[in-house]
């Protein structure tokens, strides 16, 4: 079954199982390419016999995004080009209309992410649990410095291209490719999975009860995603709305991590975002909430897809009927 475009008649898909090794073997190499760039920033560290700091792996997260992704998105559009052979329009990367879809996909990724701020706040409000006595002190000053706003640029920038290549990826290539073969509801399913084991690190740290949470969330997402990937026809629109999604749920962490005091700066502060974000320390309210509305928009979507879908047969049989 055709996921975004047709894949022409040489194509061939990829196993599910071969897809998930080379899903982690992309990944490796992905890493691999990237790890020289990184030992050169670490080797004052390692030469004074220290430990790299916060603000040398902050450093690290940066450059993470902008090459271990790109690599990783790379060596998924190779494997469509060579060994698939079919052309990138097959996998959702359709440039017609390209812009107007990801702006809409921003538009949606802003807003289910603000409704999870908020929803997720008023839950944790509502919900008993041990007060804070303490008020942390807010400063505003360190967020309005050039050398701040710089920063939260390149990391905007850096979010948003490590979000496209994660749809690139899982719903670009992988979603594409298991449901010329299995059918797009399997593919949405696997693709799912195999988006929610890149974050399989969530059950490495900290509590295993908020890790299996806040995997789940992420795997409601990636159906989301995808299913609002097959709705467009093109990837576009998934990339948008998970880069305004990562962007605004990072880029708040960071910024309330740098308003009190927790960090002297932002390469300091986004290490202990990071952490923050991909090592859940306890259950929260954020995990649920996130995981319910990703779940809400999946069932519109899915609605929507099918009414799309009637449509096109109804138009499809009709043209057929109309047929000398």
């Amino acid at each position: 079954m055709i996921a975004f475009a047709a894949p022409g008649d040489n194509a061939r898909p990829t196993p599910v199982w071969a897809a998930f090794i080379l899903l982690w073997t992309f990944w490796l190499i992905a890493n691999v390419a990237t790890a020289p760039v990184v030992f050169l920033i670490m080797t004052p560290s390692l030469l004074e016999g220290e430990t790299a700091g916060p603000q040398t792996m902050g450093l690290v997260i940066i450059l993470t995004l902008y090459l271990m992704f790109s690599v990783f998105a790379a060596c998924a559009l190779i494997w469509v080009k060579v060994y698939e052979r079919r052309g990138f329009a097959s996998a959702g990367l359709i440039w017609r209309g390209a812009v107007g879809r990801y702006g809409r996909g921003l538009f949606w990724g802003a807003a289910f992410a603000l409704g999870l701020i908020l929803v997720g706040g008023l839950v944790a409000v509502l919900l008993p649990g041990p007060l804070n006595e303490t008020v942390p002190d807010f400063s505003f000053e360190i967020l309005l410095r050039p050398s701040t706003v710089l920063f939260f640029a390149v990391l905007t920038f850096g979010l948003l291209l490590q979000s496209m290549a994660e749809e690139i990826i899982c719903r670009g290539w992988l979603l594409s490719s298991i449901a010329m073969h299995h059918g797009r509801v399997i593919g949405l399913v696997v693709s799912a999975l195999f988006f929610g084991s890149l974050h399989i690190h969530f059950l490495f740290f900290g509590n295993i009860a908020a890790g299996l949470v806040a995997l789940a969330s992420v795997i409601f997402m990636g159906f989301m995603l995808g299913l609002y990937a097959l709705s467009e026809r093109s990837i576009a629109g998934a990339a948008g709305m998970h880069g305004a999604f990562n962007t605004l749920v990072f880029g708040f962490a960071l910024a309330a991590i740098l308003s009190t005091g927790q960090a002297s700066g932002p390469l300091e502060g986004i290490n202990a975002a990071y952490e923050l974000s991909t090592q859940p320390k306890s259950l929260s309210a954020e995990g649920f909430v996130q995981g319910g509305l990703a779940l809400l928009v999946s069932l519109f979507l899915w609605r929507r897809l099918r009414g799309k879908t009637n449509a096109q047969e109804v138009v499809s049989n009709t043209a057929r009927s109309s047929l000398p």
